[in-house]
């Protein structure tokens, strides 16, 4: 579910946001950062706090496999799904456009990430949950909320099952990383990589 952050005029609610904080140096950096004590007093997000999300069907024969990957990686299983969800969709677009090579390439960089922009309150809890979220459920429920930009990309199908493939979990989870420190969506990341690559 998404984290709306109201917000008014005035200086009382000025100084009630919540503060922004730059992490110089690298992933390690930024781990040591979002896993130190915070003020951020809200459920531990699964999707990021800006999507607004959809609940969308799902198959426990589908969700079990993914399900098991999310407790080896200690994620909840409803970030697991949207991460590999949109994994599964830049894999598909990749390849499309006959890009699968840089998939590599991809895991490489994100390794590599480094911190570039300032990092709120619900985007450094958000990269808490990457790395420790919620104790796993036994048992996935029959329908799982997926941000809307994402279940616009599936189009007319009707089924998200060929998605959650939990062989994508790992390079999911790194490279949603590596977009968030920078300021960018997992696509927007990956399709940048792509156009840098084009223009050298």
């Amino acid at each position: 579910m998404s984290v709306n952050h109201s917000s008014s005029s005035g200086a009382g609610s000025a100084a009630a946001a919540p503060p922004l904080r730059l992490v110089a140096g690298g992933l390690p950096d930024v781990v040591d950062e979002v896993l130190a004590p915070s003020t951020w007093d809200a459920p531990v997000p699964t999707a990021r706090p800006a999507d607004r999300c959809e609940p969308w069907p799902i198959s426990s024969d589908d969700a079990t496999p993914l399900l098991r990957a999310a407790g080896v990686f200690g994620v909840a299983f409803e970030l697991a799904a949207v991460v590999t969800v949109e994994r599964s969709l830049l894999r598909d677009d990749l390849h499309a456009f006959r890009f699968g090579e840089i998939e590599s390439e991809l895991d490489i960089a994100a390794r590599a990430a480094t911190v570039t922009c300032e990092l709120s309150e619900p985007l450094s809890a958000y990269l808490r949950a990457l790395d420790r979220g919620p104790r796993v459920r036994k048992r996935p429920r029959h329908l799982t909320a997926l941000p809307m930009r994402l279940t616009e990309r599936l189009g007319s199908q009707t089924c998200v099952g060929p998605h959650l493939d939990p062989t994508l979990l790992p390079s999911a989870i790194a490279w949603e990383r590596a977009a968030v420190l920078v300021g960018h969506t997992m696509t927007e990341w990956a399709m940048r990589a792509v156009a840098g690559r084009r223009a050298s």
